[in-house]
């Protein structure tokens, strides 16, 4: 065995064994000597220098990341090229060589998401996995469970990765609906300390969606469940927390966006009720306490008002019935000139705002 292999045997013995691994990190070779490596490590006995594995945190020598790469992919490559012709025979499925396939893919592809978050065949072959394992097996719970919190580690780890988050979104389609509440209240605090990564904000979209569909269809036959009110009760929790980050994190166009999407589920869910006059009346009063334009150090407080101006102006805009876009203009009209303010703030897109104006 060549050493840069045996050096990803170590790795994916590591991963495998600490289940709740929760950090993992690049470190410099010098400062493995500053690491506590007793005998309590998990750390493996040959080659301790570049893993360090204790208190489910696991640390990885510059030294060996691009041996390991390499090994990670040529590992990975090999175990896609000997799973195809497997899959294709279905009368293999289920079989010793079938399962040993697909626990090699399994694990060469994490540890090669692991060294890079981005490479994008390793999280299609996971995917990939999972879609066939789906069709063996009714309960995915505790598959659906690892694989969230391996993502949610990587996503810690590095900011705003695409992959890792649409890998995230894919797998709520096979989440139960306990796992997607779950997600939802273990989010908010990640989102709260990340209010500008729109890839969370998206992936929490992904969630309430499921949420408000379940709402409507999966309850029917309770007869003692509201749905209407247990929307509205959702959706409230969701609008009242978004508004308490636009107001704490000023100038934040994820939470903005995150807001258009709460009203336009509010807007269609309620379009027929007293409760439309109620969320126009909160809206209202949100964007008027943002629409400040005055200076400060760090233009926060003009990217706010840029950003609630334009959320305005989307109101205006919003594809509803005629009796809705009707009663959003009247209270549209009682904040003032929107356009004009908006001309103020950028005057580079003057032509833009005027041709938006209400």
């Amino acid at each position: 065995m060549e050493e840069s292999d045996d050096l990803l045997l170590q790795l994916e013995q590591i991963l495998e064994n600490d289940e709740q691994l929760d950090e993992i990190g690049f470190i410099h070779p010098t400062q493995f000597a500053t690491l506590d490596t007793n005998s309590d490590s998990h750390s493996l006995q040959f080659n301790t220098h570049f893993f360090w594995n204790k208190d489910h945190k696991l640390a990885i020598s510059f030294e060996v990341l691009s041996p390991l790469y390499r090994a990670a992919v040529q590992k990975h490559s090999c175990a896609r090229r000997n799973y195809k012709p497997i899959v294709r025979s279905c009368s293999k499925e289920g079989s010793e060589e079938f399962l040993g396939s697909e626990i090699d893919l399994l694990r060469h592809s994490k540890a090669l998401v692991v060294l890079s978050p981005n490479f994008p065949t390793a999280w299609n072959s996971r995917r990939w996995i999972i879609k066939l394992i789906a069709k063996r097996f009714q309960n995915l719970e505790a598959i659906i469970r690892n694989e969230s919190e391996l993502v949610k580690k990587i996503c810690e780890k590095f900011k705003m990765n695409y992959r890792a988050w649409n890998h995230w979104c894919w797998l709520v389609s096979y989440m139960t609906t306990q796992q997607v509440l779950d997600e939802l209240s273990k989010l908010r605090k990640w989102a709260e300390l990340h209010v500008a990564d729109n890839s969370c904000f998206h992936f929490r979209r992904r969630l309430l969606v499921r949420v408000l569909q379940n709402n409507s269809t999966g309850k029917a036959e309770d007869t003692s469940f509201n749905e209407e009110s247990h929307t509205c009760s959702f959706l409230e929790g969701e609008l009242e927390w978004n508004e308490l980050l636009i107001r704490r994190y000023v100038g934040r166009e994820a939470l903005w966006i995150h807001r258009r999407f709460l009203s336009h589920c509010w807007i269609n869910k309620f379009a027929n009720d007293s409760k439309l006059n109620m969320f126009l009346d909160r809206e209202m009063q949100l964007v008027k306490t943002c629409l400040v334009s005055s200076p400060d150090e760090f233009n926060d407080i003009l990217a706010q008002a840029y950003l609630a101006a334009a959320y305005f102006l989307w109101l205006s805009k919003l594809q509803a019935a005629p009796q809705i876009r009707y009663e959003i203009h009247g209270r549209l009209r009682e904040a003032g000139d929107v356009t004009s303010l908006l001309v103020k703030i950028s005057p580079e897109k003057t032509l833009f705002w005027q041709s938006m104006g209400i």
